[in-house]
């Protein structure tokens, strides 16, 4: 003789919904920044290509690396000389 029981229905776990949209709002967030690292990672890149390019790169940087902004516009003037 065997004996089964049941009791009530199979119980279906859920995930709660404040969860879902949690999880939801980290996954967006995380897209945009891969998103964001990606287009900062392809304007480390560019190089340089004109002396005026040069020019505009050590105005940029002035203020952060003085030094480095004056040796490459002295670059510049010393190419601009040999044409």
């Amino acid at each position: 003789m065997s004996a089964s029981m049941t009791f009530g229905r199979a119980t279906r776990t859920t995930i709660p919904r404040g969860s879902r949209m949690f999880a939801n709002g980290a996954a967006v967030i995380i897209g945009l920044l891969r998103r964001m690292d990606t287009w900062q990672l392809k304007q480390a890149k560019t190089e340089p290509q004109t002396a005026q390019q040069v020019l505009d790169w050590a105005r940029r940087i002035e203020t952060t690396d003085p030094g480095f902004a004056a040796d490459l516009r002295a670059a510049v003037y010393r190419s601009q000389e040999q044409q």
